[in-house]
């Protein structure tokens, strides 16, 4: 049977979409594992806080998957949005067990009021807030590519609404949201922790005062305590709302 007109150049996006977003992936899996492993040479990650809410979220997309599935008009005509949604998660899995061990990370500091203890701790938690922002930016591609190859999938079906890519591109953020807020909440609550004990003596005189503050704000910047959940998502997955939209673009009106 000859495939009907428009639906061969379809079927390419779609499968160049898929590969493309099979290699990210993987290489998103990879990095988060590598990821995983560093942070566990620091100090031991259990399973229950990094491994559980990761399962736990990867459950609920399942959920999703299979409940929009069975509501649809045509049961199993949405197969390849599924498979892709079903990759992404797949690969962005390590990743975001790695951003769960970061938060551990971040709550088990240890507690120190000495100076070199104070200061490896700030070092220490930098490292955390950068680490944090590594596999949210691959998360991000990943549902950028998703989004685009659900777009190509949807291109292909019947009676699909161009709807559900948007939808779906708000829920692939929003479970990137949900990995990195706990996260960079941890950091931020550590480090207001670690301002408030580096400043805690009194200043003598007005002049001291004033210099404390500026050092003060110098060391909330460098830790990142004055930044807000919104802009650091920003920050870290800034080209998703860009390819989401450019997903909507090529979709049938």
């Amino acid at each position: 049977m000859e495939p009907r007109t428009g639906e061969w150049p379809n079927t390419m996006l779609w499968a160049a979409l898929a590969v493309t977003l099979c290699g990210s992936a993987g290489l998103v899996a990879l990095h988060g594992l590598a990821q995983w492993r560093e942070l566990a040479a620091i100090r031991p990650l259990p399973r229950r806080s990094t491994v559980l809410p990761t399962a736990v979220v990867f459950a609920w997309a399942l959920v999703v998957i299979t409940t929009a599935e069975l509501v649809a008009a045509q049961p199993g005509h949405g197969w390849r949005g599924d498979s892709l949604v079903l990759l992404a998660i797949s690969g962005g899995a390590c990743a975001g067990a790695a951003m769960f061990g970061v938060r551990h990370l971040a709550r088990t500091q240890p507690r120190t009021t000495d100076l070199a203890g104070l200061e490896a701790s700030v070092v220490e938690l930098v490292g955390l807030r950068r680490r944090l922002q590594r596999p949210a930016s691959g998360l991000g591609a990943l549902v950028a590519l998703s989004t685009l190859a659900l777009g190509a999938g949807i291109l292909m079906a019947k009676n699909a609404p161009r709807e559900l890519v948007l939808v779906f591109g708000g829920g692939g953020s929003a479970t990137v949201g949900v990995f990195y807020a706990p996260a960079a909440a941890a950091i931020r609550r550590r480090g207001e922790q670690l301002v408030a004990a580096m400043f805690a003596e009194p200043p003598a005189d007005r002049a001291e005062l004033v210099d404390r503050a500026e050092q003060r704000m110098k060391l909330e910047q460098v830790i990142g305590v004055d930044r807000t959940l919104l802009s650091e998502l920003q920050a870290a997955i800034p080209v998703l709302g860009p390819l989401i939209a450019a997903a909507a673009v090529f979709l049938p009106k």
